[in-house]
């Protein structure tokens, strides 16, 4: 009867143990889960301060005042803006027009000081 005491004691003193450390690592899961909340809360609190100073440095009055204070530029006026009807056509993607230029240039008026045509010898 004593040896079964004696087994029983130390079943409890093993689940005592046991408890103890379950308690302690969920105490410090808790702590750790709380620790990045806050990290992710202050995070998020940084990206809508971000958010809200991107909005502010990026606002069109402010760009317009900073463009006419330091670069001396002056709003666009209406008058200044066409039609899209007024816009060349879009080139054919088989169309060379590097290549239509060159063959309108004059190859006398591309003459160097030595008398060549440029690129030739």
């Amino acid at each position: 009867m004593r040896l079964l005491h004696l087994v029983v004691v130390g079943c409890l003193v093993a689940a005592a143990v046991a408890l103890y450390q379950v308690k302690y690592e969920s105490t410090s899961h808790v702590q750790r889960i709380a620790k990045l909340r806050s990290e992710i809360r202050a995070e998020r609190e940084r990206v809508a301060w971000l958010r809200a100073e991107w909005s502010r440095l990026s606002a069109p009055d402010r760009i317009q005042d900073l463009a006419q204070r330091h670069l001396g530029m002056q709003p666009v006026a209406l008058g200044r803006t066409d039609e899209i009807a007024g816009l060349p056509e879009k080139p054919h993607p088989d169309a060379d027009p590097l290549g239509d230029l060159i063959a309108t240039l004059d190859p006398a008026a591309d003459r160097t000081a030595t008398g060549t045509v440029a690129g030739g010898n």
